[in-house]
């Protein structure tokens, strides 16, 4: 299939506008409740433009009048709040265990969860169809209850995130080839768009991990940063100058397929690719296993498990928790030597043992690269996936432009 054209990026008029909007509702988030002079003050738009953007902004709800200041002689200026804390997305994280949703509103606060397990289902294996797979007739199960507990919350979901581990081709929503799922490619935007109304967004899990870190965690206030997620599989979400950066054919990031020595130049890589096959969770059960290592029937060994039995003192787990870093450590540093991040953050899978990965990452790359990286541990841990999703989903209906710095 031909990969989609990428239009050359110009500063349009309406992402102009969608920049100042931006730029209002974070003065408003930030500042509390401010006349329409002090959000000039504040934002450097003129007073036309102000006027004119929050006016669009009260008729679309996330924008409020409240109060008045004072009159010091003069007409009294009317005070204006951001509510769109008061709006929710439905989210949904698809693993291969498991999916996970959640509501969350403007201001990436959680107010419902719903989780569904997959492990009571046989594990991914030969591609199968797609629209018939349990995994997705649950998932889209998930998405209906999401949609009605919104609604009986009195505040309907505005939008609808979907994050998937592996390569999205946007905007028709189409996945590529997902081992972990046992998927084929298909465009599984169009099973959630027959659910619902509402405007979808669909994206990669590790580029996900990348924008909720860059809006409300470890990457706020910077313009590039990589993020690393180590789960079922492995993949990095890159902002390059404020954005998702996802290449020509929508596959940046998919570190699972960085050869790893010369041998690999002997071996095909049609389903899980070199460096995948070494940390991805079927190649951690199989060498768990093979070196006598307790795994459950039907369980997929992930890093932080062998890293929570290494710390626990079984020694095979240590053993392969010292390869396991080796290999991400040599990820990182060609990842820093070609894009050169600000920061590169350790998400799931890494993030809830930084005290452990940081320093031996570190000192693994020390003297080999130019510099090492600044690395740093994923603010949300478990949740920056669906956190954003959540803001991708979010922009997608208010108009907004992230832009970090």
């Amino acid at each position: 299939m031909r990969p989609a054209t990428h239009k050359a990026s110009t500063a349009t008029s309406n992402t102009v506008s969608r920049v100042n909007r931006t730029a209002i509702i974070e003065a408003l988030r930030n500042r509390g409740p401010l006349s329409r002079q002090q959000i000039g003050e504040a934002t450097g738009l003129s007073p036309a433009t102000v006027n004119r953007l929050t006016a669009n902004l009260i008729d679309e709800g996330l924008v409020a009048r409240q109060g008045q200041i004072p009159s010091t002689g003069g007409r009294p200026s009317v005070l204006l709040s951001y509510t769109g804390n008061k709006q929710l997305v439905a989210c949904i994280q698809m693993r291969a265990d498991s999916s996970r949703g959640a509501l969350i509103d403007f201001d990436s606060h959680f107010v419902h969860r719903i989780d569904v397990s997959f492990e009571d289902l046989p594990p991914a294996g030969a591609p199968t169809d797609i629209e018939t797979d349990e995994r997705v007739t649950r998932t889209l199960a998930l998405l209906d209850e999401l949609i009605e507990t919104a609604d009986e919350r009195g505040t309907p979901c505005v939008s609808v995130g979907v994050s998937v581990p592996g390569v999205v081709m946007q905007p028709e929503g189409r996945v590529a080839h997902l081992p972990e799922m046992g998927w084929p490619e298909f465009p599984l935007k169009k099973l959630f768009a027959a659910r619902t109304e509402l405007p979808i967004v669909m994206e990669n899990d590790a580029n996900a991990l990348a924008v909720g870190e860059l809006q409300h965690g470890a990457g706020r206030g910077v313009r590039s940063l990589v993020a690393v997620h180590l789960e079922n599989g492995l993949g990095a979400g890159i902002i390059s100058n404020g954005r998702i950066h996802h290449g020509y054919r929508f596959e940046a990031g998919e570190i699972g397929y960085l050869l790893m020595e010369p041998a690999s130049l002997e071996k095909s890589y049609s389903v899980l690719g070199d460096l995948e096959d070494r940390v991805g969770s079927v190649a951690l059960t199989r060498k768990a296993r093979s070196r006598g290592l307790d795994v459950p029937e039907g369980h997929l060994l992930m890093a932080d498990e062998i890293f929570d039995r290494a710390v626990q003192g079984e020694a095979v787990a240590v053993e392969m928790t010292s390869e396991i870093l080796d290999m991400v450590a040599i990820a990182i540093g060609a990842m820093s030597i070609i894009l050169d991040p600000e920061v590169i953050v350790l998400g799931s899978g890494l993030a809830s043992h930084v005290d452990m990965a940081i320093p031996a990452i570190e000192e693994r790359l020390a003297g080999r690269i130019i510099r090492v990286p600044h690395l740093e541990p994923a603010t949300f841990v478990d949740d920056g996936v669906l956190v954003g999703i959540a803001e991708l989903a979010a922009l997608e209906v208010r108009g907004f432009t992230y832009v970090a710095g």
